[in-house]
């Protein structure tokens, strides 16, 4: 039996996994950085982030709420209950439905690539460059688009691993995306040389088609490994007896929605993006450096305390789930604010330090900036929404965040669409960035103003004002002094980077324990969810 954690054992284990985190997205870190380094910020770069990214909208649309969060609470129920042969045997009906439905979407995905490449490119206003990427695009779509089947796989071993408190091996799964496909890079690079531009040989296209897929097969082989090794029977069933099966389907239909409404957002972005030359590369290498805190800080205490709002509305303890509530947003404030700040302040060094190969040259290195920029502002939103949504994920209530998720991406796109009609350019990148934050944000207050209703208490971060006052000033004083410094070339980025960053984090740090916050009670064993500032 999976017993309740604890408050400090949350703690503990948020940690871990952010620490984890840490570790698998600095080696993504290198994977993003030596996509945008080989293929550059170029149409053909913009051709295989498209195509790699259709997949994941894929699966996010259909599959993804089904398959991550709204999963965790139910099995939770099941193994908590000394439950194993249940969880096993919903576990494995779900795993049959999915790869029969991501299978078919897999085999109609690749006989309409042709179509979907067309889309992908319709802001591409050179007809040749649009044909030459329309026809490379379509031809890594064959490849790419099975990958959904994986990602199901990959999402149901997650979740099972999380329901048993086991948050370490999902966290470092990526880093073997990163190895394999970074090796691909490499071959390709030596085989097609710098700047290969989109006329490639039948080899090299099968190098990219083969490195983005098996990439995807090492990343979702880890946690399916582990649950395996661990002595749950994760294997599909193709019957439909548990009595669990359609209230989840139905729980989880929502929750796709929801996913999906994120999803049609970043794929609206990506279709903007492709109007600029290296556009859709800048979007995305500035979306895995917005995605890095997030992933190391916010997406750990989402998961860790999950299990623990399931437990409480289990037992009815309402008041608890409120308080726990309340220290997961607290948590992510003191920590994702500033971070928002600094993404602001230090966009133009930390790109020119990290920019390397075919992406370092000036104007690659504004487009990456812009991006890393515009989506930082959104940090907190984006972590607050996700929270917040899983709230109602455990409270039986995935209709909620759906029907907000749409009318917050809606807001979203429509900004969007402006954006790529009225500007050009490092603006048209600033303004995606713009607008993704502005959809978290409008969706973030919105499911604020429904739990508290549901609650009848609101659950709001009362660390907010204080630590973006001060975030706000550290990252104008950082601002500041970047740009009197005007540092020139990587070496001269990196001592910028070096001094600003700490005395940035030292102003910060200083002024929240001026005004009675502490840093340090966010962390393991100082803490626990629900306690004071």
């Amino acid at each position: 039996m999976n017993a309740p954690e604890g408050p400090k054992s949350v703690v503990r284990s948020a940690t871990g996994m952010g620490a984890a985190a840490a570790v698998s997205r600095t080696f993504g870190g290198v994977r993003v950085l030596v996509i945008a380094a080989v293929l550059g910020t170029t149409y053909l770069g913009n051709a295989f982030q498209s195509a790699n990214t259709v997949s994941n909208i894929l699966f996010e649309l259909l599959a993804a709420g089904a398959l991550s969060a709204v999963l965790v609470p139910t099995f939770v129920g099941h193994l908590d209950g000394d439950d194993q042969a249940g969880a096993e045997h919903l576990a494995g009906e779900l795993l049959g439905v999915t790869l029969a439905v991501l299978g078919v979407v897999s085999v109609v995905g690749v006989i309409i690539a042709p179509w979907l490449a067309d889309v992908l490119t319709v802001a591409v206003s050179d007809p040749e460059v649009a044909d030459a990427q329309q026809d490379l695009t379509t031809f890594l779509l064959w490849f790419f688009i099975p990958q959904v089947v994986l990602y199901g796989l990959g999402a149901i071993a997650t979740a099972v691993l999380h329901a048993r408190r086991s948050f370490i091996v999902p966290a470092v799964a990526p880093i073997g995306n990163t190895i394999v496909l970074v090796g691909f890079l490499v071959a390709f690079r030596i085989m097609a040389g710098a700047d290969p531009g989109l006329s490639l040989s039948t080899t090299e296209k099968v190098l990219l088609g083969l490195g983005g897929t098996l990439g995807v097969v090492a990343f979702v082989a880890v946690p399916a490994i582990a649950v395996w090794r661990s002595g749950f029977r994760l294997v599909p069933r193709l019957s439909r007896t548990h009595e669990g099966l359609g209230a989840l389907l139905r729980l989880s239909g929502w929750a796709s929605v929801q996913h999906g409404s994120a999803a049609v957002l970043f794929g609206a972005a990506i279709v903007a993006g492709s109007a600029v030359e290296g556009g859709v590369v800048a979007y995305q290498v500035g979306w895995f450096f917005f995605l890095a805190p997030y992933g190391i800080i916010a997406q750990p205490i989402h998961t860790t305390i999950l299990p623990e709002l399931t437990a409480e509305h289990r037992a009815g303890d309402m008041a608890a789930f409120g308080r726990s509530m309340r220290w997961a947003l607290d948590s992510m404030v003191v920590w994702l604010v500033p971070l928002s700040a600094l993404c602001v302040a230090l966009a133009v060094p930390a790109m020119t330090v990290l920019a390397f190969g075919e992406s370092k040259g000036s104007g690659s290195i504004e487009l990456l900036a812009a991006a890393l920029a515009s989506l930082g502002v959104g940090l907190l939103p984006y972590g607050a929404f996700f929270l917040l949504a899983r709230a109602f994920y455990v409270l039986g209530e995935s209709r909620v965040p759906a029907v907000v998720g749409i009318l917050a991406a809606l807001v979203g796109v429509a900004i969007m669409g402006i954006a790529a009609a009225t500007s050009s350019s490092t603006t048209t990148v600033v303004a995606l960035g713009l607008a993704y934050s502005v959809s978290f944000l409008v969706g973030s207050i919105g499911l604020t103003v429904i739990l508290h209703r549901r609650l009848d208490a609101w659950v709001l971060p009362s660390l907010l004002g204080r630590t973006l006052a001060v975030a706000a000033f550290a990252g104008t004083v950082a601002w500041m002094l970047q740009q009197w410094w005007d540092p020139s070339g990587r070496l001269g980025s990196l001592l910028a980077l070096a001094v600003l960053v700490p005395l940035a984090g030292g102003i910060y740090l200083g002024g929240v324990r001026l005004l009675g916050v502490s840093v340090t009670k966010r962390l393991p064993n100082a803490s626990t969810p629900g306690a004071a500032p």
